[in-house]
């Protein structure tokens, strides 16, 4: 079942929960967080550092302990799926390799373990770029790409996530048809 607890608008996609995670994005790292959200830039983007943009987003929303992503991909191009306990966000839009961005946010409903949390960076990278490849693209994301891994740190636990875990198989699934739902939605 797709986790539900999520807010979404014509820019911005928030997903709340008590989570500890791990984000590449901007200010990412290993946090514990209360939100994760993934918001599509405004031309004011372009008057500032991007830390400072992100921070502002952030404010507007009232967030306090979150992880952020910014992206040029709007939220109509937002994909949604979920296997069991593994739910996906992904906005996806690549003009080219150097252009737009690959956003995936990944909700575990379960104990992960932080081997199995990198394992699923790399599960969903892979399948990112096996969607891409499918669609016909000679590459394998954008310079801007990030991905954020949730763990509610509720449920079963899950020692690794790579591809041929139960977990890592989810995970798979979902990024690769996340990946060209969204990027068929132009």
């Amino acid at each position: 079942m797709p986790y539900k607890n999520y807010f979404l608008n014509e820019d911005t996609l928030i997903v709340y929960g008590n989570f500890f995670g791990i984000s590449t994005g901007l200010l990412g790292g290993w946090k514990i967080v209360k939100a994760v959200f993934n918001h599509t830039v405004s031309d004011e983007f372009y008057k500032m550092p991007a830390v400072k943009y992100l921070r502002l987003v952030a404010k507007n929303y009232g967030l306090k302990s979150y992880f952020g992503l910014l992206t040029a991909v709007p939220m109509r191009n937002l994909s949604i799926g979920s296997a069991e306990d593994v739910t996906a966000f992904i906005t996806a839009g690549v003009d080219n390799p150097n252009e737009n961005t690959i956003n995936m946010i990944l909700v575990l409903e379960a104990k992960v373990s932080k081997a199995g949390m990198l394992n699923a960076i790399i599960t969903a990278t892979e399948a990112k770029s096996k969607a891409l490849f499918k669609l016909g693209y000679s590459f394998t994301g954008t310079n801007t790409d990030a991905v954020v891994i949730l763990s509610t740190m509720k449920g079963k636990y899950e020692r690794f996530a790579g591809p041929a875990s139960d977990l890592g198989k989810k995970i798979w699934k979902v990024v690769f048809e996340g990946v060209m739902e969204s990027l068929k939605k132009k």
